[in-house]
């Protein structure tokens, strides 16, 4: 079973704010999506779309440009990036088509200002 919801943020990226924020949360396959774009929810729906995974492997120039000069000291699971740490029973082909279904319907929502 799908739920999405909208949910305030209190904080945003450790600071208090008197600006409404808010959360997109996915549940679905007993795991929860969280986005605070529809950017974020469209990377998502491209990157379950594709059968064939991206590589773990970030080139050497991107990593430099990304992080600066001292980025061999920085390598390590401090560069993570957001695909890397999902479940991997989300990857299996029956979730992963009741993931895209719900993602896809929670980014329908947002287009019609349901959410």
């Amino acid at each position: 079973m799908t739920r999405i919801s909208k949910e305030p943020e209190k904080c945003f990226r450790g600071t208090a704010s008197l600006l409404p924020r808010h959360t997109v949360v996915v549940r679905v396959a007993s795991f929860a999506f969280r986005f605070q774009t529809a950017e974020q929810l469209r990377e998502c729906i491209k990157y379950y779309e594709r059968k064939t995974r991206p590589s773990i492997r970030i080139p050497a120039r991107r990593l430099a440009a990304g992080l600066g000069d001292d980025w061999r000291k920085l390598r390590g699971w401090d560069i993570e990036r957001w695909f890397e740490r999902l479940p991997m029973y989300l990857l299996e082909e029956p979730k992963g088509q009741k993931v895209l279904k719900a993602l896809s319907k929670a980014l329908a929502l947002i287009e019609a200002g349901k959410l």
